[in-house]
């Protein structure tokens, strides 16, 4: 199982099946299909999504345009199908939402449309989701709302004419929720004040896996290439585009509930039927040499495809399982989608009450981008697991939602990767012991461990959560270190261990989040030692109301450190497929975006101000406690 979904700081340590000069040569014709020739005029943006999410565990709102600004004033759409998109499950991913045809020209900004209307959103609170009441800053409610994002003025998207995008641009746009958002937990439901924060740059500012999802067109064993319709995220209707996708010998796939890797599996699915076998990719982005940098071909590191994954007939749900009873499964945080349903949010709803899933003998089980998962049943789902259910949807008189799983032929269950939390208590080779934290970002609290294991007097103990290390040997390392592991949980019935690491993480390796907040009258003064190095939050300021260092389950008060600590910017990327982003400004005024992080400190000394002052700050990067230092990818200060 690959972490780099779940951990995208480390996905450039590993970019995905690197192709010799010939192949490259090739895949300039073949990344998609496009009717524009080198003297058309247009050009091709490829638009992908992403976000960071906070303390959401649903945001769906819908994304409806994208509208771009030429360095002469003129303005052109660039995308404008309307996607339902919960960026709360955007937070370890991103996603190709389409591929826009605009003239060719210089572009200076982005202008992004999103429309609150049916907003369906939800705070974690006591372990479990609440929704919660969504209003602007002027306390009324928010509708639709369109915002201006400057690019970096060094760096302007630049598009040329292409045949078959062979000169595509990305556009990568990353949506801060904790920036974007203020929520009141004081009142009854929690109050939401939207204020959105997103920037753009024609490099993302993260390493995270790509998610392209669609039909199939075609597909060329001997190329190692399959073609999509793109259709993103819950659609099921819209065709946004045409993509090629290239496939190594390392790609895993999952094709209706049988898993390959390789020539094979790209054999498998060119015997599936075009046109109506659903595919998902999740990609990495391999850039060409072009005068950008920035076009190239994206790589599958695993795909998903057919019943494997969701189509236009079938019902999913995707959550938490937070305790398990014989065949019948309690899931938190459920996302129900389907085309046959009828929700206000489109073709998805999110569950704040716990749902139900049944499963059985007749259950297909797999486990994604994991091989090495054999012999699963619906004796490998156990609590603290993250599944994908496919089945039938009911609800009850009670608003409690149930997906039956289990009917033969169309039951299925992927185990999704799971992420488990905790400081070290005791490890040998091979194994640790941790006091467990959280479980997919749920507090340790949320879960019943009755029956997961052998005996009862081995069920699974938070306290007490003993993990497969697998090849890992964590014997010298110190008591209380706090740790992550990102695999699987062990069978039902099954513990210990609990869990089955394939990646083991230390707090050096996670991503973590520094957010800040002025309050609303916000702070003329925010930094101290501010410079082209760095700078720290000053902690004695008296308008600071909260300063925290987030990693996953892990929360850090500034002001329990030695110091506060250094936030310096990270070093530029070798590759042309990440570039760091600082950002300043707010959603009324526009905000700036730049890939220097002396550019940005120019922009603050002079953005903030008395009429301007600093509200609060979101930075994401890692965080070192033996220096006290924050290494940041991207730094938004908001206005």
């Amino acid at each position: 199982m690959h972490p780099t979904l779940r951990h995208p700081l480390r996905a450039a340590a590993r970019l995905f099946g690197r192709r010799t000069a010939a192949i490259l040569a090739t895949a300039a014709g073949l990344v998609a299909c496009s009717s524009h020739n080198y003297n058309s005029g247009y050009g091709v943006v490829w638009v992908t999504v992403t976000a960071e999410p906070g303390a959401f565990a649903s945001y769906l709102v819908n994304l409806d345009s994208v509208v771009l600004k030429d360095n002469k004033g003129n303005s052109y759409t660039a995308l404008a199908t309307v996607e339902p998109v919960d960026f709360a499950r955007l937070g370890h991913v991103a996603e190709l939402w389409g591929s826009g045809t605009v003239p060719i020209d210089t572009y200076v900004s982005a202008t992004i449309t999103l429309d609150y209307t049916n907003a369906a959103v939800s705070v974690v609170q006591n372990g479990a989701p609440q929704a919660a009441k969504v209003v602007g800053t002027n306390g009324s409610a928010v509708k639709s709302v369109s915002f201006t994002v400057k690019f970096d003025p060094n760096t302007p998207l630049v598009l040329t004419s292409s045949y078959a995008t062979s000169n595509a641009e990305r556009l990568a746009l990353n949506f801060d929720l904790p920036a974007s958002n203020q929520i009141n937990t004081a009142t009854s439901p929690a109050t939401v004040t939207v204020d959105p924060f997103m920037t753009a740059g024609i490099a993302p500012a993260d390493t995270k896996l790509i998610r392209i999802r669609g039909p199939l067109i075609n597909s060329s064993v001997g190329l190692g290439t399959y073609t999509v319709y793109e259709r993103p995220f819950t659609d099921e209707a819209s065709n946004i585009g045409s993509l090629t996708i290239f496939n190594g010998p390392n790609t895993v796939y999952t094709i209706n509930g049988t898993n390959y890797v390789g020539a094979p599996g790209i054999d498998a699915l060119s015997q599936t039927s075009a046109g109506t076998t659903m595919t998902t990719a999740y990609t990495t982005f391999q850039p060409t040499t072009t005068p950008t940098g920035t076009a190239g071909i994206f790589n599958s590191v695993y795909v998903l495809a057919g019943t494997s994954v969701e189509t236009f007939y079938t019902q999913n749900l995707v959550g938490t399982v937070i305790a398990r009873s014989g065949d019948t499964l309690t899931v938190r945080g459920g996302l129900v989608w389907g085309s046959t349903l009828s929700f206000k949010t489109g073709y998805v709803q999110y569950e704040n009450t716990d749902s139900t899933v049944l499963v059985g003998p007749s259950t297909v089980v797999t486990a994604d981008d994991d091989p090495s998962a054999t012999g699963l049943s619906a004796q490998s789902i156990s609590v603290g697991q993250r599944i994908d259910a496919i089945g039938t949807y009911s609800v009850s008189s009670t608003g409690v939602v149930t997906m039956n799983a289990s009917a033969a032929n169309s039951g299925a269950v992927r185990l999704l990767s799971t992420e488990a939390y905790g400081p070290l208590v005791t490890a040998s080779a091979g194994s640790a012991t941790i006091g467990l934290q959280s479980l997919d970002r749920w507090p340790a609290s949320a879960f019943s461990f009755t029956g997961t294991g052998v005996t009862a007097a081995q069920d699974t103990s938070a306290a007490s959560y003993h993990v497969n290390t697998g090849s890992t040997d964590l014997s010298g390392t110190a008591g209380g270190t706090p740790l992550w592991f990102d695999g699987l949980v062990n069978g039902y019935g099954s513990a210990p261990p609990d869990f089955n690491a394939s990646t083991t993480q230390t707090e050096t390796q996670v991503p973590a989040s520094l957010q800040v907040s002025w309050g609303t009258a916000g702070t003329t003064t925010p930094f101290t030692g501010v410079s082209s190095g760095g700078f720290a939050v000053d902690l004695a300021n008296a308008a600071l109301a909260s300063a925290t260092i987030q990693i996953e389950g892990e929360s850090i008060d500034l002001h329990s450190l030695p110091a506060s600590p250094q936030v310096v910017p990270t070093a530029t990327a070798a590759s042309n497929s990440f570039a760091p982003l600082f950002a300043l400004g707010n959603a009324s005024g526009g905000i700036s975006g730049f890939n220097s992080f002396a550019s940005f400190v120019t922009a603050l000394n002079s953005g903030v101000s008395a009429t301007t002052p600093a509200i609060s700050l979101q930075a994401r990067g890692v965080y070192d406690r033996s220096t006290n230092t924050f290494t940041a990818d991207t730094v938004d200060l908001v206005l």
